[in-house]
């Protein structure tokens, strides 16, 4: 991170010394994002509702890196731009009750598999003339996650989602004042896919001595983006922000009935789905994070 960093102010510095040309001529932007975030998954839910006795142990965090770059068409009000996020938290864990004779005798952190997240953005954006320093986001959005942990011949699962689809919104950044500058950036989007609730484990009482269920239901998700930040220029090009994004969505799948081939668990968990008459659930992400950047 230090080399990717020293980098950057290397190459704005050295543009800078080159050429004094008007900051307006810059037609890149590159810029390197470290995340601190509190994971809040949609698999995590499912998870719980799928197996009994479980509950938040608190909140989950990983630090994450993200890059983007942004290239302003010349002589046009357009930009192109494209940012991508990828991250593993091993061992996700949640709180887990045991019980003896109906009597809760001792609570444990109890690892419930390795979870992935990819995010991928890409789009155009549009300076309004008329807003000096306000621009419209017009792109896509395109989301990958799961949660799996498996013990062999004991029980194997894999919760997880993946989905495509527009974003629009609208981002600004203020002119700068002694180096200093404020930016934020809102989007909403509606993407579609499927979530995938697959997972089998060994159940002696049963027909088959064996539960395996695979859900694959088209899904909308649908969410919003916020970003705020503040940031330094320490030359006419490298800068650094500090902030916070949130992302909050819904998960909103067609179907969640349930077919394993055992007549008596399909029964009761189709019951339990038809009684909770709603199987929207959510998928959230906060994050603090620190930029480093450069106009080229």
């Amino acid at each position: 991170m230090k080399k990717l960093i020293l980098i950057l102010f290397l190459v704005s510095s050295s543009v800078y010394s080159e050429a004094n040309t008007d900051q307006k001529n810059k037609l890149w932007t590159f810029t390197f994002i470290r995340n601190s975030t509190y994971l809040f998954p949609y698999e995590k839910y499912e998870f719980r509702d799928t197996f009994g006795g479980y509950r938040n142990k608190g909140n989950e965090t990983v630090n994450n890196f993200e890059f983007s770059f942004k290239k302003r068409f010349q002589d046009s009000n357009f930009s192109v731009y494209t940012d991508f996020l990828e991250f593993n938290k091993r061992s996700f864990s949640q709180q887990f009750d045991f019980y003896q004779n109906n009597q809760l005798v001792a609570t444990s952190s109890v690892s419930i598999g390795d979870y992935f997240r990819s995010q991928i953005r890409f789009g155009f954006l549009y300076s309004l003339t008329s807003i000096p320093n306000f621009s419209l986001i017009l792109g896509t959005r395109y989301i990958k996650s799961e949660l799996t942990d498996t013990f062999p011949l004991t029980y194997s699962i894999r919760f997880g989602q993946k989905y495509i689809g527009p974003e629009l919104g609208f981002e600004y950044q203020s002119d700068k004042y002694a180096n200093f500058f404020v930016a934020f950036r809102i989007s909403l989007f509606q993407l579609y896919g499927r979530i995938y609730n697959n997972y089998s484990f060994s159940a002696l009482n049963t027909d088959q001595g064996y539960i395996s269920v695979n859900i694959n239901p088209y899904t909308k998700y649908i969410g919003s983006e916020i970003y705020l930040k503040t940031g330094y220029y320490f030359t006419e090009n490298a800068f650094m922000t500090i902030g916070l994004k949130s992302i909050v969505a819904r998960v909103l799948p067609d179907d969640m009935r349930v077919y394993s081939g055992d007549t008596r668990y399909d029964t009761l968990q189709n019951i339990e789905y038809g009684l909770r008459g709603n199987y929207t659930k959510s998928d959230a992400f906060q994050s603090v994070v620190i930029e480093f950047g450069a106009n080229v």
